[in-house]
């Protein structure tokens, strides 16, 4: 457990990787913190309204990481084997799947959007105004989701190839445009809720388009002739699908279920507001969690690609407790912190800062228990097991999350405050199940062996 902090070849590796990537969080993490104290300047009802709007971007965000995992599984490990030509094709199956898909998605969420925030505010005293809100707020978040998917699948292909600092930099423009538009938009022309999402939708265009002119004017080998040629091997096509469907199927569920565990919440009366604070606060261990997924899919996906079995089992076991020793770390500063947080809320109601409190408290106690879930998580998919990975995340959720999340709040009259942790005990049985997984040792696999088989191109034509 501690033979770990001996090996300064790992840790510089791991740092040079991962600390663009922990880096961009942070600063995500303070604009978005800001950005939520921002619309809590405004009224009650709009922090429950971007709350209760912000579970589809969470549905999509999360979805759109399972849609892409499948070519990302396959980019990283072409990039182990040195192999461009198929490294391209991949990030062009991205690029098509991300954009065909989203199409269909936005339309959907405009049209059944308001229904899912009427649900959430159901039980809230301000239903009416929360509803008013997001109306205002939902059309220029959907509209956001088009560029979002082209950025991020030049930014996942930069972290794959080991590139980290590219999507850093312009990850931080953006973040830090979104502040400033909010407050312009917010305080200085008055556009309320509304100039939150017009915010979001610029800076995300502005990603969007700095990633593309940037990758273009490297000429990085992914990005040549991006989206000029329509050339893609139809065995590829197969393998990449084969893997991506389980992710998709995997993400969707597991998102929808997420979504479905806040709406349990929701059935508690007005508790919109601490749930924001608390998702809000909590976004800050995301340094962990994507430090740690792109250490695993850089580290161990291109040393699986390079053959290099054995060696790629060690660095997965060294990555699952580096991430328990940062998760010991941070959650003991923020249990200690999470009186102060909630105070930055002005109009926030005093219970609904006391509830917010101990949210993030019972949180960061299980902090180190999704640490090592999401580690196993990643691990599993870089081996391309994305069957397991399906019966362990999504599985877990449908099975147990679910039906005991409702189950306590239609039967029961427990307090959130006793619902809440009862529900991250499930994640004790979910670490278990994915550190079995990994101690069995098949997912360890080499995937480009299987491409480099069957080299018949096919050409896909509009």
């Amino acid at each position: 457990m501690f033979a770990i902090f001996n090996d300064k070849a790992f840790y510089t590796r791991f740092l040079m990787i991962t600390l663009p990537v922990m880096f961009q969080t942070v600063i995500s993490f303070f604009v978005n913190f800001v950005d939520n104290i921002m619309v809590g300047g405004i009224s009650n009802a709009a922090v429950s309204a971007v709350y209760a709007t912000n579970q589809m971007t969470f549905f999509i965000f999360v979805s759109s990481y399972g849609l892409l995992s499948g070519a990302s599984i396959y980019v990283q490990q072409f990039f182990g084997a040195k192999d461009e030509q198929h490294l391209r094709q991949a990030v062009r199956y991205k690029l098509w799947i991300g954009l065909a898909v989203i199409c269909i998605l936005m339309p959907v969420l405009l049209i059944f959007g308001p229904q899912l925030v009427q649900i959430y505010a159901r039980e809230d005293a301000n239903q009416a105004a929360i509803l008013q809100e997001a109306s205002q707020y939902l059309p220029y978040i959907v509209a956001s989701f088009l560029p979002y998917i082209i950025g991020i699948t030049y930014a996942s292909t930069y972290r794959e190839i080991g590139k980290t600092s590219i999507p850093m930099g312009v990850g931080i423009f953006a973040l830090l445009s979104n502040a400033l538009l909010n407050y312009v938009f917010i305080y200085v022309f008055s556009f309320g809720v509304a100039g939150a999402g017009l915010a979001t939708l610029i800076a995300r265009l502005l990603e969007m388009i700095l990633l593309i002119v940037i990758s273009h004017q490297r000429r990085e080998s992914f990005a040549i002739r991006l989206w000029k040629e329509r050339t893609l091997e139809t065995k590829l096509v197969k393998l990449i699908t084969l893997k991506t469907l389980p992710m998709v199927l995997n993400e969707v569920l597991w998102s929808s279920g997420i979504v479905l565990q806040s709406l349990s919440f929701a059935q508690r009366p007005n508790v919109l507001s601490a749930l924001s604070i608390q998702a809000t606060t909590t976004e800050i261990f995301g340094i962990i969690f994507a430090g740690l997924a792109t250490g695993i899919g850089v580290m161990v996906g291109s040393t699986l690609g390079e053959g290099k079995i054995q060696e790629a089992k060690k660095l997965a076991y060294q990555l699952i407790w580096t991430g328990v020793w940062i998760s010991l770390i941070l959650g003991f500063i923020f249990f200690n912190l999470a009186p102060f947080i909630p105070l930055l809320w002005t109009e926030v109601t005093a219970d609904q800062k006391e509830l917010a409190t101990n949210l993030i408290r019972i949180f960061t106690v299980f902090l180190a228990t999704f640490s090592v879930a999401n580690s196993t998580y990643h691990t599993l998919r870089a081996g391309g097991k994305t069957s397991q990975t399906l019966m362990f995340d999504a599985g877990i959720m449908w099975l147990l999350t679910i039906p005991i999340a409702w189950g306590l709040a239609l039967f029961t009259t427990l307090p959130l405050i006793v619902v809440y942790p009862l529900l991250q005990v499930v994640d004790l049985v979910k670490m278990a199940f994915g550190l079995y997984l990994i101690k069995r040792g098949d997912w360890a696999r080499n995937l480009t062996i299987d491409v480099s088989e069957n080299r018949t191109i096919t050409t896909v034509s509009n």
